[in-house]
């Protein structure tokens, strides 16, 4: 299982940043659909930048996650 760092995605003037974890980047985007809804998609294709960690002892889906704000 790999852990996705994901910056710049749920952005609300400011960016945000999600957690999630999965056993690929396709699973990743997955879980970050089902979850944010193709409304924030378009933020993940362009714009997300990722740090992964693998190797993690975690069930697959969104760890936890912050809007960006003012």
């Amino acid at each position: 299982m790999k852990l996705f760092i994901i910056n710049e995605v749920l952005s609300d003037y400011t960016s945000g940043m999600v957690v999630i974890a999965a056993e690929s980047k396709e699973q990743c985007r997955e879980f970050f659909i089902k979850e944010f809804t193709e409304y924030h998609a378009d933020e993940f294709d362009k714009y997300a930048e990722f740090t992964i960690i693998e190797g993690v002892n975690h069930p697959a889906g969104v760890v936890d996650y912050v809007y960006g704000g003012s």
